[in-house]
């Protein structure tokens, strides 16, 4: 399968799941939907940067102009994630850093999982 393709699945799984319980969370506290949007997107958008810039070249003959690609894509994804969480901590009060970090981690945790699925492949 190519891998934008399962890349967009993958993103758009991680988004419907990100907004649903960010939905659902702003029933009972509107600071703890704030952070699990907010944290979900510090960990979504970054990693988009990266797929799109580390695999716009599909061909195997360009190795070296691959490997640049994936270098810049990797630095910024580190950069953006970096100032996410700057501008969260500072501009966006009030959060939930707890809440904030968790779901990082937990998107951390189903991007793994959504890309070792054999049945989106």
């Amino acid at each position: 399968m190519n891998i934008k393709l399962l890349a967009k699945k993958v993103w758009l799984r991680q988004l419907l799941l990100l907004v649903s319980a960010a939905l659902i969370c702003s029933w009972f506290d509107k600071i703890y939907a704030k952070s699990i949007l907010i944290g979900g997107l510090i960990f979504l958008l970054p990693t988009m940067y990266f797929a799109l810039l580390a695999f716009r070249t599909a061909s195997e003959s360009d190795k070296k102009t691959g490997t640049y690609n994936m270098y810049r894509g990797e630095m910024g994804k580190f950069i953006l994630t970096s100032a996410g969480f700057a501008v969260t901590f500072v501009a966006l009060k009030p959060i939930d850093g707890l809440i904030l970090f968790s779901t990082y981690l937990v998107m951390t945790i189903v991007n793994i999982v959504l890309l070792s699925n054999k049945e989106l492949s």
